[in-house]
């Protein structure tokens, strides 16, 4: 995290958030009055059980999901309460997301997968072909470019996929388990690299974790349980 003496901005926050899942025969409630407050350039952590719901928060601060009832403001703007197409502008401006299977598209190269968000946006060809290549150069890909995700390692997949995340500089990314699938090499290398970036563009990160090696490296971290988010101190993280 950068200097803790300077103001800090409030880039995200949840507030009493809500989630129930319904069907005829069942309720399933998965958030009960989850909130949270992230800091622009910090890097938090979310642990808890598995069901907990933790990917399904991730996605309401993402804006991938809508909430039961409660708000997300970004930027003290609820992002669920605005016209047509905020969201799908949010998701795609302000928001990048690294999931734990990658999601590569096996027909395209390193350098296309990582370009698909920038075009998506309505960047030109040859200035997403540029951010993204200097993104992978950034996270040590310049000799995989052109290589497709069956000819790369499982931690250089997941290195595509922070690039990919990262292209449209969005103010904040949302990484689930982005270390699930990584050997404890990889795992490391990636985690280093997260904190290389929070470190050199202020990137504010946050990330769901089994991992409690990774957890006790961030800078907060808060354990869902119950369908609430508590926060831990990261020396009780065993």
């Amino acid at each position: 995290m950068n200097d803790s003496s300077a103001p800090r901005e409030t880039l995200i926050e949840a507030l009493d958030v809500q989630k129930i899942f319904a069907s005829k025969s069942e309720r399933l409630q998965v958030l009960s009055g989850t909130s949270l407050r992230v800091y622009a350039g910090e890097i938090i952590g979310i642990v808890g059980s598995s069901g907990a719901g933790k990917s399904t928060f991730l996605h309401i601060l993402g804006g991938l999901d809508h909430p039961t009832s409660g708000k997300v403001l970004f930027r003290g703007k609820d992002v669920f309460a605005q016209g047509d197409g905020f969201l799908e502008m949010f998701r795609n401006r302000h928001v990048g997301f690294v999931f734990q299977a990658f999601n590569l598209m096996n027909d395209f190269t390193a350098l296309e997968n990582a370009m698909f968000p920038a075009l998506i946006g309505g960047m030109d060809r040859k200035t997403a072909r540029e951010k993204a290549e200097r993104l992978l150069c950034e996270v040590g890909l310049k000799d995989r470019l052109r290589h497709r995700p069956g000819e790369l390692s499982g931690g250089e997949g997941q290195r595509v996929a922070l690039a990919r995340g990262l292209v449209n500089q969005p103010d904040l990314l949302l990484a689930d388990e982005p270390t699930g699938n990584l050997d404890a090499h990889s795992s490391d290398a990636l985690m280093q690299l997260i904190r290389n970036l929070n470190k050199q563009f202020n990137q504010t990160f946050v990330i769901v974790t089994h991992s409690q090696k990774i957890a006790r490296k961030l800078d907060r971290v808060f354990q869902l349980h119950d369908g609430k988010l508590d926060p831990i101190a990261k020396e009780v993280i065993i």
